[in-house]
């Protein structure tokens, strides 16, 4: 009898599995993403730096300062950022170019001029939204943001307002970049912006990604399926993901790769480094993610204890009824 009721309560979770599967797979398959943002500050903290291996392995040139702002290139640095609020907004094709792509191309004081010219060459809002007629989901986040220092942070933020980027549907990221390049192209072929010196690069996909990793990528949720489907939209080659780690082979001075970690809001949590034989040459830890991986470990082992309390607490009682019916 005992037996039987075990198998009843193994078949119906099973069930239950089985059904919460099917229920996630239709959600995913339907575009069903949440945000996860959520009002607070994070702290991320530079918890290793090899500059003689980044020297050799990603580099000669260049320090992490060139990915991040700031003293990121220096153990101990912390950087640290307030999501203010978010919207839901409904962008067109012009959105996208200015809001995106152009702050991640150009420097803020070249801004202005750019798209002055743009407007001179007939490519102002309304031209491109009229050629370009694709209009868009996503929401928008605002975070104030300071840049990573050795010291205690300044009392305003480096950039007030660091905008977060969150596509209803990741799958219109391969359509943003197609538009993007077509129009660069467009823009590229006319004699005021080759004369102005300005050039707007073409972008593969995997350039694309590593560009927006740096200017507002955050995930939907559920965070494993919506980068899955961003990275498979894009059609990236050198870009994997496992659960929330999305995992980038670069080429610099030697082969590298790049080890990206998605915390509880869709925000980067973790960034690290490692040279071809898997040694970590680089790494940003968010402080949140150390004390949410400390509770994890005490609510497992407040649990086992539980249980090892009711075993012994029931063992005791069976020998005690036991004892009596002797």
């Amino acid at each position: 009898m005992k037996k039987n009721t075990n198998f009843r309560i193994i078949g119906v979770s099973l069930l239950c599995i089985i059904f919460l599967g099917m229920f996630s797979t239709n959600s995913i398959a339907n575009g069903s993403y949440n945000i996860a943002l959520a009002k607070g500050t994070e702290v991320l903290i530079v918890s290793q730096y090899d500059e003689a291996a980044w020297k050799t392995t990603v580099n000669t040139n260049t320090t992490p300062s060139n990915w991040f702002e700031g003293d990121s290139n220096q153990t101990g640095a912390k950087s640290k950022y307030t999501i203010k609020g978010w919207n839901y907004v409904t962008w067109e094709t012009y959105d996208i170019f200015v809001s995106l792509f152009l702050p991640a191309l150009f420097k803020p004081e070249e801004l202005i001029p750019l798209l002055g010219l743009m407007s001179n060459q007939g490519y102002n809002e309304t031209t491109i939204n009229a050629n370009y007629t694709n209009t868009y989901n996503l929401w928008v986040g605002l975070r104030a943001e300071w840049n990573f220092t050795i010291g205690s942070f300044e009392e305003d933020p480096t950039n007030a307002n660091d905008a977060l980027i969150i596509f209803k549907n990741p799958t219109d990221f391969d359509e943003v970049l197609n538009n993007y390049n077509n129009l660069s192209g467009e823009l590229n072929s006319l004699p005021a912006i080759q004369i102005s010196g300005y050039s707007f690069p073409i972008l593969e996909p995997d350039e694309f990604l590593w560009l927006f990793i740096f200017n507002g990528l955050t995930l939907g949720f559920p965070f494993a399926y919506y980068l899955a489907e961003f990275i498979t939209a894009l059609d990236c080659k050198n870009a994997t993901i496992s659960n929330e780690v999305l995992t980038i082979n670069r080429t610099g001075e030697t082969n590298y790769n790049v080890e990206i970690t998605y915390g509880s809001e869709g925000t980067m949590a973790s960034f690290v480094v490692r040279d071809a034989d898997s040694n970590m040459i680089y790494q940003i830890v968010s402080r949140n993610s150390e004390l949410i991986f400390y509770m994890i470990i005490l609510i497992l082992a407040i649990c086992i204890g539980g249980l090892c309390g009711y075993l012994i607490f029931r063992k005791r009682k069976i020998n005690i009824r036991r004892k009596l019916n002797k």
